[in-house]
């Protein structure tokens, strides 16, 4: 775990946040909740270049859309508020879930393609981000485990 933090220093300062809590979920075997939040980390830039290419709206609706939505943001502290929540909450999801990763990799993934669909279909305009999916978690963490307390920034 100490090794994966000295990574902070090697990061683009922006995201030097997320190294910890990244560290710590790995190292305690949620592989699912550390490469989702690889994966947007590592399409944060791209999808900021080229976001007509990432986004979702009714005039730009497909499966492959519906999925790659999901790793673009709008700017930093989008990225960061869903990044942190995932990882709090995706990690208590997981344990409740017996620590099944694809299970909850699939969770994410579904939840965030009905989150696009309903916002493709519900809006007028176009939307990026993890929101759908992290949503998605939250509500399954309070199904399964409805009494839980959970700390995000703490």
């Amino acid at each position: 775990v100490e090794q994966c933090r000295g990574l902070r220093y090697d990061v683009p300062y922006e995201v030097q946040g997320l190294v910890d809590p990244v560290c710590d979920t790995l190292a305690d075997g949620h592989w699912a909740l550390t490469g989702i939040v690889a994966a947007n980390v590592a399409c944060f830039l791209p999808a900021l270049a080229n976001y007509k290419q990432w986004c979702v709206s009714k005039h730009e609706l497909s499966h492959e859309r519906l999925l790659r939505y999901q790793l673009a943001h709008a700017n930093l502290p989008h990225i960061m508020g869903n990044m942190l929540t995932l990882l709090a909450v995706g990690s208590e999801v997981s344990e409740a879930l017996g620590c099944n990763q694809l299970v909850l990799l699939a969770l994410y993934l579904a939840c965030g393609w009905a989150g696009g669909l309903c916002a493709a279909l519900l809006s007028n305009g176009s939307t990026v981000g993890a929101s759908g999916s992290v949503s998605g978690v939250i509500i399954a963490l309070s199904v399964l485990r409805p009494t839980s307390a959970v700390t995000i920034l703490g």
